[in-house]
């Protein structure tokens, strides 16, 4: 067993900024531009400085410090040069706030180079309506937001007033951010759509199967397909069943997404059949489940998944938490899988 290497828990988290994107982009017709930067300093796993820009679920550009690169699917192109200038005069001036910040926390609050976060951008509607949001988190601890008429910052947390005092004293950076929120974000928005509407564009159809597990569940597993809106629901004797259980969007490799919902199987003599609405099908996609092949096919499946899950016996990476100090141990092990995912 190779040592574990020890990960601060701030290093490795997003907490509330990774889990709000999902707020800007669950609407058909509507388009978000989100961008996440990460300011680590003195942090051995992490660069000092981090960032990259998501056009809805695709990543239009990413940067580090340690390389001092924009790296991006759009080639050369002359009508992004002033993009790629004014991120990295962003850069700089986020970076020399973020110092300042640092400076004062360590004095005031006794935060020893603090992980400092943000997430911000807009949204844009197909009537032509936009929203923006900016925040701003320490350590994962501290989450606060900028109010979008004025250039202040609030949060409903007590502990997090002297973080807002700090902030609130930097009069530039807080008009910048209104600037960007409100005259600049949006026309970046559909620049970077412009370039990117092939992808964001395409419709690809869903594939589906039905499993049923010997625990008395009917699992509609549905994947392949884009973009991220689907409805997948089951019906019983043409009735929309209301217990149905999601696991919620789970991107595969190739930009497409997968999804699964069950159900208590609680009669076999009920009609059971998945049904899929999307946007890359002109009707509802119905898969019915037959209760006498599934039987068989469980069987089957079940003596393949034993045997394949010995040969594909293999180390896998595990993480815990422990220690004082709220450290992440990372240590390789060899797991036994006896059932592999729906699609690699």
């Amino acid at each position: 067993m190779s040592q574990p290497s020890h990960v601060n828990i701030y290093q490795i988290l997003f907490l509330l900024l990774s889990s709000l994107v999902a707020l800007y982009a669950e609407y058909s017709g509507h388009h978000s531009l989100i961008i996440y930067v990460t300011f680590a300093p003195g942090h051995q796993y992490l660069p000092k400085y981090s960032s990259y820009g998501m056009l809805d679920d695709y990543r239009v550009f990413t940067y580090e410090s340690t390389s001092d690169v924009f790296s991006h699917p759009f080639g050369q192109l002359e009508s992004l040069s002033t993009v790629w200038r004014d991120l990295r005069d962003c850069t700089n001036f986020k970076t020399g706030y973020f110092n300042l910040f640092s400076r004062y926390a360590n004095l005031t609050l006794g935060l020893k180079s603090p992980l400092l976060q943000l997430m911000y951008g807009c949204q844009l509607s197909h009537n032509g309506t936009s929203s923006g949001l900016y925040h701003f988190s320490v350590n994962g601890e501290y989450s606060l937001s900028m109010d979008m008429d004025s250039p202040q910052w609030y949060s409903y947390l007590p502990q997090d007033l002297d973080i807002k005092n700090i902030l609130d004293r930097f009069d530039l950076w807080n008009h910048n951010n209104l600037i960007y929120i409100h005259r600049d974000c949006v026309p970046r928005l559909k620049k970077f759509y412009e370039l990117s509407r092939t992808i964001l564009d395409q419709k690809v159809r869903p594939e589906a199967v039905i499993r049923h597990k010997r625990a008395g569940t009917l699992n509609c597993v549905v994947t392949g397909f884009y973009p991220k809106d689907i409805t997948v629901e089951w019906m019983v004797n043409g009735q929309p069943a209301l217990d149905g259980i999601s696991t919620g969007f789970l991107p595969n490799h190739d930009q497409t997404y997968q999804i699964q919902v069950a159900i208590l199987l609680s009669d076999t003599t009920h009609n059971y059949s998945c049904q899929i609405m999307h946007s890359s099908l002109q009707e509802p996609m119905v898969f019915a489940w037959d209760a006498s092949s599934s039987m068989t096919e469980e069987k089957m499946s079940l003596h393949i998944g034993f045997i394949a899950g010995l040969i594909a016996s293999r180390p896998q990476t595990w993480c815990r938490i422990s220690g004082k100090e709220q450290a992440i141990e990372v240590e390789t092990r060899p797991v036994l899988r006896l059932e592999g995912s729906v699609k690699d």
